[in-house]
């Protein structure tokens, strides 16, 4: 009986573990929509919602006991070897993880071409997307729609590292501006090859963020991170989905880039780069189509704001920008993904303190209350900071005696770059 077995067979598969947990989401599918078993030779007849569907079904309707429930909105996976072994529950399923062209496998996962080559579907495609994450020893968050993603943050009441976007889906966009501490990692649109993530440009996100507000600034722009690569893998065994049979395919690296800022939260690195030979080289695949460091198109993705990988033995990501509109400005700290991400977990800090003083009398004790937590809480960022430059701000210069607004501004300045970083806070009672 066919199984996904192959897919993460040591033999074959890297898997990498974390030091400090990383969790990512991804939308693979759409809702539960069930399974009708009313196609040809007894395939199913309609999409059960994708990756995400075929999951719902294999856990409520296959696995003894049941896991979970249909109306689960999202699936939290911490392994590629849990997702394979949900998923292998369904090998007794008509046309389901593999079928031969033409024999009903509309909604699978592959096809069997000739009886040795297998093709993904675009199920396969996002179970292919899945594991390529689940590599790097990070936890995954499926859901059907963005809505379920946003449950998971609201459940376990924490914000996600990071979300994942395949191909430029407007409610990922979406859920990326409700969720204010998160990053975001897009593909490139699609270049002369027809697949996302192979041009040289990144996707309209006025569109995507449905206002043109969001493409500048530090709201959401410098927690958009696109990226030019592509990954692809050749002559994969995957004799247990069928025998003597092996599969090369080629997605986009938005998986392996996630892959990377869970190795760099791991080596306490997030706040420098992600970037760089020691944290962005591909693993259970190679990259295809890199850009020599010297090449005229290193400037043009420059511009455009979309990273890449540099043509080097290994290969790695040669950019670390962050942005939601191309720009010719000069390069600055909020435009590297870095200094970016200090940026918002500083504001989280510094934001809770605040809202812990909003309503005490604002005069000097208050202020030097928050002056000494607020000092406190720099302390885990001073390895990335030069401390000689900071400052905090909270006093009669920009805060009124007995006013029901307080004021916090504080002035850093990353190490890794020239300019100074202002985080200013104002709360009102």
């Amino acid at each position: 009986m066919p199984s996904l077995s192959s897919f993460v067979n040591s033999s074959q598969y890297i898997k990498e573990n974390l030091t400090f947990p990383f969790v990512a989401g991804m939308r693979l599918g759409t809702g539960y929509a069930g399974v009708s078993f009313a196609g040809f030779n007894g395939a199913t007849n309609k999409d059960p919602g994708g990756l995400f569907g075929w999951l719902i079904y294999a856990r409520t309707s296959l696995a003894n006991p049941p896991k979970g429930l249909t109306t689960d909105t999202y699936l939290v996976y911490n392994n590629p070897y849990d997702l394979v072994g949900d998923l292998n529950l369904l090998t007794g399923v008509t046309s389901c993880l593999i079928s031969a062209t033409g024999a009903g496998g509309t909604f699978g996962f592959f096809t069997n071409i000739d009886g040795i080559n297998i093709t993904a579907k675009e199920i396969g495609n996002q179970f292919l997307h899945a594991i390529n994450y689940l590599a790097y020893g990070g936890t995954l968050v499926i859901a059907g729609q963005a809505s379920g993603l946003g449950e998971y943050v609201t459940d376990n009441n924490n914000y996600m590292d990071l979300l994942v976007d395949t191909n430029h889906d407007f409610s990922i966009a979406q859920l990326l501006i409700d969720q204010p501490y998160t990053l975001g990692v897009f593909p490139s649109i699609p270049g002369s090859d027809g697949i996302t993530g192979s041009g040289y440009t990144m996707a309209n996100f006025a569109s995507l963020f449905g206002n043109t507000s969001f493409v500048s600034g530090t709201v959401v722009a410098n927690r958009v991170f696109n990226v030019r690569g592509l990954k692809t893998i050749t002559d994969l065994d995957v004799s247990t989905l069928q025998a003597n049979s092996k599969i090369t395919y080629t997605i986009s690296n938005v998986n392996d880039v996630a892959g990377f800022f869970a190795r760099s939260k791991s080596r306490n690195e997030s706040y420098l780069s992600v970037a760089g030979l020691d944290r962005s080289t591909v693993i259970n695949g190679n990259v295809i189509d890199p850009i020599a460091w010297e090449s005229s198109l290193r400037n043009l993705l420059r511009t455009n704001k979309v990273n890449f990988f540099v043509n080097y033995n290994p290969k790695f990501l040669g950019s670390d920008y962050v942005g939601a509109t191309a720009s010719t400005a000069t390069i600055t700290a909020d435009d590297r993904v870095g200094p970016s991400r200090m940026r918002a977990d500083l504001t989280k800090v510094i934001n809770q303190i605040g809202l812990k003083h909003v309503f005490d009398i604002n005069n000097q004790t208050t202020r030097d209350q928050v002056i000494s937590e607020v000092q406190t809480a720099l302390d885990p960022f001073a390895p990335y900071l030069d401390t000689t430059k900071t400052q905090i701000i909270c006093n009669s210069v920009n805060n009124t005696e007995n006013s029901s607004t307080l004021n916090i501004q504080v002035v850093v300045k990353p190490i890794l770059s020239v300019d100074n970083m202002l985080i200013s806070l104002s709360y009102t009672q």
